[in-house]
């Protein structure tokens, strides 16, 4: 029988170009690479896989009888000699690989700027760069990396030259008109210590000009809202011996001057129109008796009346518009709508006989209004 032992190639370990494979799980990443162990015989060949000469001890399996090696993590994995030892009747072949690991990794260098020039907080704050290799990589291959701890760095923590201190304006003393602010200049030195030191107005002269301590504020000028007279009470009546009086409102500054309205939107607007009390919507409605209707019995009867807008005082009657703020009363009605006894049925509409035609007597409100019609034969 004959047998043989041959690879592919000249080396029986292969990896493609994308041997690794990664997964990530509750925020870690974990990758698993692949070996391949390329190799032929006759009889089939026994396979045995070893780290730097000696059995695995990785979490691992393996595929296609034994020729194919996968690491679980290949963070266990660090780096060494893989090989693969290849054994039958023909004898044995042994191929080395190494694995060389390439990852991306945070680096801590290059401290930025410092935050201040002098006193007691300037810090300067390392900066992260994402290397593979030694060759800095754009931040987020790194993003799953956690990132090391960040200690900022004191810096320049010493005297600060003699400068000028300023507080806060002062209230204007006038709201409007032109008034004046005020606030506190000194000079002063911030230790390293953080402390403020007094000094003389000369050593900070030297350095720059001292900044003024009184302002000009609220120089738009005073306005104010004006009314004009009340106009007449007698608008719309609007209830007994009441009724609506105007006057105009005008914004206008203290010397007189009229400006927009909107120059006196911060103040309260006076009111433009209020009630008043006027005899002349001292009215009332004044109806008369009914008169005797004009029928004693069936649908036709009808009775009215006089509806007049008096004076309550003169008792005279007024134009009707002055009693407008009341319902105006009824000024006719129907009267004795009864059965007449023994009296002829009569239409009261000159549709009856196209409701007799199209046979619609037996409806209730056809019926009565063309009792005629529908009642011949």
């Amino acid at each position: 029988m004959r047998t043989n032992l041959n690879t592919s190639d000249s080396s029986i370990l292969t990896t493609s170009s994308n041997f690794a494979v990664c997964s990530i799980l509750n925020g870690v990443m974990s990758c698993s690479f692949i070996l391949g162990c390329a190799v032929d015989g006759h009889p089939t060949p026994n396979i045995t896989w070893l780290y730097s000469g000696k059995p695995l001890s990785l979490r691992h399996r393996f595929l296609a009888a034994g020729q194919i090696l996968q690491i679980y993590n290949i963070s266990d994995a660090p780096e060494g000699e893989f090989s693969c030892l290849a054994q039958n009747e023909a004898g044995s072949l042994l191929q080395k690989t190494s694995l060389a690991i390439q990852d991306y990794q945070w680096s801590v260098d290059k401290l930025m700027a410092c935050s201040a020039s002098c006193g007691h907080k300037g810090v300067q704050v390392p900066q992260l760069r994402c290397l593979l290799n030694g060759t800095e990589v754009n931040i987020s291959n790194c993003k799953e990396k956690p990132k090391p701890t960040l200690q900022p760095i004191a810096c320049n923590r010493r005297d600060c030259p003699s400068r000028w201190m300023v507080t806060s304006w002062s209230p204007c003393t006038r709201s409007c008109g032109g008034g004046i602010q005020m606030r506190r200049v000194t000079c002063q030195r911030l230790t390293a210590k953080g402390s403020s030191v007094p000094m003389s107005n000369e050593a900070c002269a030297q350095a720059s000009k001292r900044p003024v301590d009184t302002q000009n504020c609220n120089r738009q000028p005073c306005v104010e809202w004006v009314a004009s007279s009340w106009g007449q009470c007698n608008g719309p009546c609007i209830g007994p011996r009441l009724a609506v009086q105007h006057r105009q409102i005008f914004c206008q500054t203290k010397d007189g001057t009229s400006v927009s309205s909107d120059q006196c939107s911060a103040l309260p607007r006076p009111l433009s129109t209020q009630n008043c009390w006027t005899d002349i919507c001292g009215v009332h409605w004044r109806v008369s008796l009914w008169t005797v209707c004009t029928a004693t019995c069936g649908n036709y009867g009808f009775q009215s009346r006089r509806v007049d807008c008096v004076h309550i005082r003169t008792n005279k009657p007024v134009l009707e518009h002055y009693c407008s703020w009341r319902p105006r009363p009824v000024n006719w009605q129907r009267c004795n709508i009864t059965p007449c006894e023994n009296m002829e049925c009569r239409d009261t509409t000159r549709y009856c006989e196209k409701v007799k035609q199209l046979k619609l007597c037996q409806l209730s409100q056809f019926k009565s209004r063309c009792c005629g019609t529908c009642g011949k034969a």
